[in-house]
This record gives structure tokens, sequence and C-alpha cells, in this order.
């Protein structure tokens, strides 16, 4: 695998020597420790993780812009989510629905909620709806491949 072409899906905890999307030539790899040697932005040569990369050479996928699918309201007793469509560098379209602490509590409080807890794979929970914090938290989310993970396809 010497001399084979990685690239960075995911910088973690290396943002000072890796980038996303980048593509890093193979120094040497240790496939019981799943560690990769590469030659770092910074001109370091050390090991990573193996997870950190595409081990197939496919490019990665970034987020292109987002919009809001519903009207936001700023009534404190809301209980629904907004929706938001995403798209991404590769020309598909997702979609996910954001929740605020707030509303999601004033849900999980209505006197007749069944069930009395969730799990939805496609809910993100941001501090507030305004654009700042939500682009923060997909920016975030992209940066750490966790986008796709986090919205399902339109």
């Amino acid at each position: 695998m010497k001399n084979k072409n990685l690239i960075c899906r995911k910088q973690g905890a290396y943002s000072e020597a890796l980038t996303r999307g980048n593509t890093y030539q193979v120094i040497d790899i240790n496939n019981d420790k799943e560690m990769v040697r590469i030659k770092c932005d910074n001109g370091r040569i050390r090991w990573f993780p193996l997870y950190l990369f595409n081990m197939n050479s496919e490019d990665v996928i970034d987020l292109i812009s987002w919009k809001f699918d519903d009207e936001v309201s700023n009534d404190a007793n809301e209980t629904n989510w907004i929706e938001i469509s995403l798209k991404m560098s590769d020309g598909s379209e997702r979609w996910c629905i954001l929740y605020t602490p707030e509303r999601l509590r004033n849900c999980l409080q209505q006197p007749n909620v069944y069930p009395t807890g969730l799990h939805i794979k496609h809910m993100i929970v941001v501090k507030s709806y305004n654009v700042e914090d939500i682009q923060s938290v997909l920016d975030y989310l992209n940066q750490e491949d966790e986008l796709i993970g986090a919205t399902l396809p339109l």
C-alpha cells in the first residue's frame, strides 16, 4: 500500500496537520494497529489512524448550501421542529430536522405525549434557529464526516 494516495475524510484532532478533502501519499502502513504514515500539511511525517482517510480514494462529499424548508417562528411555546434541505458537492440533495433544546423540551412536556421519548436519526439539535448557529453546526458535522449520517437523501 506504500505510495498509494489516500483522501482525508475527517481531520479529527489533527486540524493543524490534515485538511479534509486533501490527498496524502502513504509512506508506510501498519495494518495491525490500523495506522498510516504520511507527510502532513505542516511538513512533518507522522502516523495517523486509518479511519481518518477514504481507503478507496473516493472524493469526500461536502456541504455546498442549505435552506429552511419551514417558516421559523419565535413562539416560545412552539413544539414542532424545523426542516432544512442541503445541497452537497456530489450533486445530491439531503434533508433533516432541527430542534432547539427549548422546542424539544416543549414537545416532551406535552401532557399526552407518547412515546415519552424519541430517537430520530436525522435530527440535529441546535442552540437556536439563527443562520450562524445552524451554519456552525453543519460545518462542524461536515468537517467530522458526520453530516451524511445526520441527514437523509431527498
